[in-house]
């Protein structure tokens, strides 16, 4: 998905952070993450930071996580300590919909 806000600026990101985003088996059921490297921060007109993979600038409403250079992933709505965490809880919100 392409960024739809209006961007102020974009800087280089330091290596080690990754979007993850839940894949999806046939059934419904997420199985596992795919892991794409941060190449840049962009600053929209908003004031939200937002991360810039090789193949797209990502919207802050994307169903997605950014995994940190010391294991923590964070997202627009809550912070896990490692990826395996943050997996098991997408996951369970995928059961209970």
């Amino acid at each position: 998905m392409l960024n739809d806000e209006k961007i102020l600026f974009v800087i280089s990101a330091a290596p080690g952070f990754y979007v993850l985003t839940p894949c999806y088996d046939e059934g419904g059921a997420i199985c596992e993450s795919s892991r794409e490297p941060v190449v840049a921060w962009a600053l929209d007109a908003l004031g939200c930071t937002i991360p810039v993979t090789p193949h797209e600038v990502l919207n802050g409403d994307d169903d997605h996580a950014i995994l940190c250079p010391d294991g923590a992933v964070r997202s627009y709505d809550g912070e896990w300590d490692s990826l395996p965490d943050w997996l098991e809880e997408q996951k369970a919100k995928v059961r209970h919909d």
